[in-house]
C-alpha cells in the first residue's frame, strides 16, 4: 500500500502526520519541487523580508519528523502528470510512480504581469528563494513599487517602510483590497498605509516594467485621465494575485474549476483527495470555494489524510467533511488584521466601535458570513465561533453591540 502526497508545503506535510495518525501504516512518499525542507510561507512578505526571523526559523514544526514518520521525502522532485486509470504519477525526474491513494496539495503560484519580462530587480513573491532574493535587494534600494494592493503587495509596502525604503503601491482598482472587502472598506487600508509614508496610488494600470541592460529601473503607467509619469524603481514586485497549480492535472480526468474540484469531504476521486490552495471543495456553510489561507492548508491536509486513510483501510461512514470556518491574519506596520468567514458577495456590513482598532462584520442573505478586525482578536474568535452555529446577521451585531 502507498500512498503519495504531491506538494510539500503546509497542507502536504500536515497530511503525512496525519496519515501516521491516524493509523496508517503503509508507504508514504512526499513530492515537493523546493529542495529546501518544507517551511511557513506567511513570514515570506513580513518577519522574513525584514530579517526578524530566518530560514531555521520558518521549518514547519512537522518537518524534522519526516524520518521519525517514515515518510520518503523526495525533495526537488515534482508530480508533473496524473493517469488516474493505472494510478500512477509521472514526475520531473522522468520516472513514473504508482499509488493506492493520492493527496493533491501542489498550492498555488504567483500570477505575473501580461508579457511580464525576467529582470534583476523584478519579483514575485511565492517561494522562500524569492523571499531572500527580494530581502537582498530591498536591503540596497531606495524605491520599491509594488503592484497590486491585495494582502501580499501592501505587506511587501510595510516590510520596506519599516527598513526604511521608500515604497509605492500600484493599484487598478478605486482602494486596496477593494475586491474583497469593497471600496469603502478598502480606504480603511489606504489610510492606515499613509500614516506610515506608503504612497498608494489607485485607478492605476501598469503599463510597462522598464528594464535597462537586464535591470528594472521603474515603471510606466497610466490612469483614466491618460498617461502618468514614469515611476523610478531600484525594486518592483508584483503581487497581483495567486492561481492554482492545476495545470499538471490538465489530461487526468479530475474535475478542474479555479482548482481541483472536491466534495464536501476533500475526495476529488476515488482515494484522490486534495488539500489547500489547489482545493476547490463544498464547503457546507459556504457552498463551493477555494481559500488561500495557512489556517486552512493545514486543517485541510489533516482532513485529507483522515478520509483517505478511512477509504484505504474499508471503514465506511467515517468521513469528515471540511466545515472550518476559514480564517487568515496579516501583519501591517504595528496593525494585526484578522479576519474569518467567507465574504465574497457579501450584502449586508455592519462597522462596529471599535476604540482599540477597526472592526465590522459581513452578511449574506441574513446569515452572518465574516468578521475582520484590526487588533481585536477575542472578538474575530468570537464572531469565528458564532460563524459556526450558524448565527444570524441581526442577531451577531445586536450581541457585538453588547460586547459579546
Amino acid at each position: 500500500m502507498r500512498v503519495v502526497v504531491a506538494g510539500a508545503s503546509v497542507a502536504g506535510v500536515a497530511a503525512c502526520a496525519a496519515l501516521r495518525g491516524a493509523g496508517y501504516d503503509g508507504g508514504v512518499v512526499l513530492l515537493g519541487d523546493e529542495s529546501h525542507v518544507p517551511y511557513d510561507r506567511p513570514p515570506l512578505s513580513k518577519q522574513l523580508l525584514c530579517g526578524t526571523l530566518n530560514v531555521d526559523d520558518i521549518v514547519l514544526p512537522a518537518a524534522p519528523r519526516l524520518g521519525e514518520l517514515d515518510v520518503d521525502w523526495r525533495a526537488g522532485i515534482g508530480a508533473r502528470g496524473l493517469d488516474l486509470a493505472s494510478r500512477t504519477l509521472s514526475l520531473d525526474d522522468g520516472t513514473r510512480l504508482g499509488f493506492d491513494g493520492l493527496i493533491i496539495a501542489t498550492g498555488s503560484r504567483a500570477r505575473r504581469l501580461p508579457d511580464q519580462p525576467v529582470a534583476e530587480g523584478l519579483f514575485v513573491l511565492r517561494t522562500l528563494d524569492d523571499a531572500l532574493a527580494l530581502r537582498a535587494a530591498v536591503s540596497r534600494a531606495a524605491h520599491v513599487v509594488v503592484v497590486g494592493a491585495g494582502f501580499i503587495g501592501l505587506e511587501v509596502a510595510s516590510s520596506a517602510r519599516s527598513l526604511g525604503v521608500r515604497a509605492t503601491v500600484l493599484e487598478t482598482a478605486g482602494a486596496p483590497m477593494t475586491r474583497a472587502l469593497g471600496p469603502e472598506l478598502g480606504g480603511w487600508f489606504s489610510e492606515l498605509h499613509a500614516d506610515h509614508d506608503v504612497d498608494i496610488r489607485c485607478g492605476v494600470t501598469v503599463r510597462r516594467v522598464r528594464v535597462e541592460d537586464g535591470r528594472v529601473t521603474g515603471v510606466e503607467i497610466s490612469h483614466a485621465g491618460g498617461d502618468a509619469r514614469p515611476l523610478d524603481a531600484d525594486v518592483v514586485v508584483v503581487g497581483v494575485g495567486a492561481a492554482p497549480c492545476t495545470a499538471w492535472l490538465r489530461d487526468s480526468g479530475l474535475g478542474i474549476d479555479d482548482g481541483v474540484v472536491c466534495d464536501a469531504t476533500l475526495k476529488a476521486a476515488s482515494g484522490v483527495y486534495a488539500a489547500g490552495d489547489v482545493a476547490r471543495w463544498h464547503h457546507p456553510g459556504y457552498g463551493s470555494i477555494r481559500v488561500e489561507h495557512w489556517t486552512t492548508a493545514g486543517y485541510h491536509g489533516r482532513t485529507a489524510a483522515s478520509n483517505l486513510a478511512a477509504e484505504l483501510d474499508g471503514r465506511r461512514g467515517e468521513r469528515l467533511e471540511a466545515d472550518e470556518i476559514p480564517y487568515f491574519w496579516s501583519d501591517q506596520h504595528e496593525t494585526k488584521i484578522q479576519m474569518a468567514g467567507w465574504v465574497p458577495g457579501y450584502d449586508q456590513v455592519e462597522v462596529l466601535p471599535a476604540p482599540k482598532g477597526r472592526a465590522v462584520l459581513f452578511g449574506r442573505r441574513g446569515r452572518l458570513v465574516g468578521v475582520m478586525a484590526w487588533n481585536q482578536p477575542a472578538l474575530v474568535a468570537r464572531q469565528r465561533r458564532a460563524m459556526a452555529s450558524p448565527t444570524s446577521f441581526e442577531a451577531a451585531v445586536a450581541a457585538a453591540g453588547d460586547g459579546r
